[in-house]
């Protein structure tokens, strides 16, 4: 009796749902100017800037949304200090690493 109730629970633990890990990554700079802002786009606006402070040239910034919830695929825009901006879909389910320059950004 004692080996069905173990292997019950066994088998409960292994159909809970595993969680899936928050959107992490490293943002990069690798523009020629710092980057003052990060924004998202939903329903056509865009988000409060996400950054808590200038990313300068050549620095790593480690960024967390706090979910994972929602669409993977997210218009994203990154504004630099010379006035320029770049924007791109980032598939933020997939994306480690977003590397910026001012010509475009590219994410793996």
């Amino acid at each position: 009796m004692l080996r069905i109730a173990v292997l019950a629970s066994t088998l409960c633990l292994a159909s809970v749902p595993v969680l899936a890990k928050e959107w992490k990554f490293d943002l990069v700079n690798k523009s020629a100017a710092a980057v003052l802002s990060f924004k998202t786009q939903e329903d056509g606006k865009w988000s409060d800037n996400w950054l808590e402070e200038n990313v300068a040239p050549g620095e790593t910034f480690e960024m967390d949304f706090g979910t994972d919830e929602g669409n993977c695929t997210v218009r994203t825009r990154i504004t630099f200090s010379d006035k320029t901006y770049v924007d791109a879909n980032i598939d933020y389910c997939e994306a480690k690493t977003i590397t910026v320059r001012n010509t475009g950004i590219v994410w793996k």
